[in-house]
């Protein structure tokens, strides 16, 4: 009994071992990478006239998908009170990717309405005012070259590397991100290969307008670890010569009187999913009493509808990068 009970107790003994060794000689699970800890770049220059220091600063690298978050801080140097604007026309900069790529901050704004008059700000002797006004969404593979000008003063350029969750997704994955991240604008009007357009319905996000017949695409672009994908969608289902030009989203519709509507929605798709970074839509309707109904996406939701009558041209975004498209729905107009 007792040479029973010593080799049970020498056999548990030799299956912890097994299992121990078996633990700890186990690879880890599969995780997905890591992103790199950011570190802050800055430049500065001496602005109006040597009175105020001007300094950007930015982080990293910057996620794909993501703003740069370029700040702007003015510190007034000099002995008296000064005057500085905080506009998006005054502190503003210019990206160059590694592809030959050039975004301008001050393009999208090109032609926009509203806001009003923005007077300058003022800056007591020693004082610090810091602005955030002008940014955009990062859709390129680094690494970024960022000229920050000021005051019309331009500034020393930053160098920022660009990072991403990987692996890089596969087209069917990436393809149906883009869908999921629309708002679901695209469940009845789905592509199913990348530069390959599908037609299909644009649903209403709510209420009880009539269905858009559209033709949508979207085509997929690999920048790095990351996707670049570019959606369209055109309606009526016969509009064609319509022509997007990078990297604003600037629409051209084909010369005629007919209604037709063309959004250009652009996402990267990292392996945490698809992010909405720019937009545009331009439409034309022809005349009639109709109220044409629209929602604009806010960047997590549908929001609306609004609403203007039949007649006239619309263009919404022109690369904006705190929300999404507006999707008018035309339909409702004379063809």
């Amino acid at each position: 009994m007792l040479v029973a009970m010593v080799w049970r107790g020498f056999a548990f003994a030799l299956v912890a071992v097994f299992l121990a060794s078996c633990t700890s000689s186990a690879p880890p699970p599969p995780s997905r990478s890591l992103l790199p800890t950011p570190k802050s770049v800055s430049s500065s220059a001496l602005v109006m006239d040597g009175k105020v220091r001007c300094t950007a600063s930015m982080r990293t690298p910057v996620q794909a998908g993501h703003i740069t978050s370029l700040t702007f801080a003015l510190h007034n140097v000099s002995e008296n009170p000064v005057q500085a604007g905080l506009t998006p026309f005054t502190l503003w900069f210019v990206l160059r990717a590694a592809d030959g790529a050039r975004w301008d901050t001050r393009v999208p704004l090109e032609g926009e309405t509203g806001g009003g008059y923005a007077p300058p700000s003022p800056i007591a002797p020693g004082a610090t005012k810091t602005a955030h006004v002008s940014d955009v969404r990062v859709r390129w593979a680094g690494p970024l070259s960022i000229t920050p000008s000021c005051e019309q003063t331009t500034l020393p350029t930053l160098r920022a590397d660009v990072a991403a969750s990987g692996p890089t997704p596969n087209d069917a994955t990436a393809l149906g991100d883009v869908v999921t991240a629309s708002g679901h604008l695209l469940d009845h009007c789905r592509p199913t290969r990348s530069g390959v357009p599908v037609q299909g319905l644009i649903d209403p996000p709510s209420g009880t307008a009539p269905a858009m017949q559209a033709t949508c695409s979207i085509t997929l672009e690999r920048q790095g670890s990351f996707l670049d994908a570019q959606a369209l969608i055109l309606v009526p289902l016969d509009l064609t010569g319509v022509q997007v030009q990078a990297p604003y989203e600037q629409i051209t519709l084909p010369t005629g009187t007919g209604t037709g509507e063309a959004i250009a929605w652009d996402f990267v798709v990292t392996a945490g999913g698809a992010t909405s970074v720019s937009s545009t839509t331009v439409d034309r309707t022809r005349g009639g009493t109709a109220m044409a109904p629209d929602w604009d996406w806010t960047g997590t939701r549908w929001e609306g509808p609004g609403g203007s009558r039949c007649g006239g041209e619309l263009l919404s975004g022109g690369g904006g990068w705190r929300g999404g498209p507006l999707v008018e729905f035309v339909s409702v107009c004379p063809a």
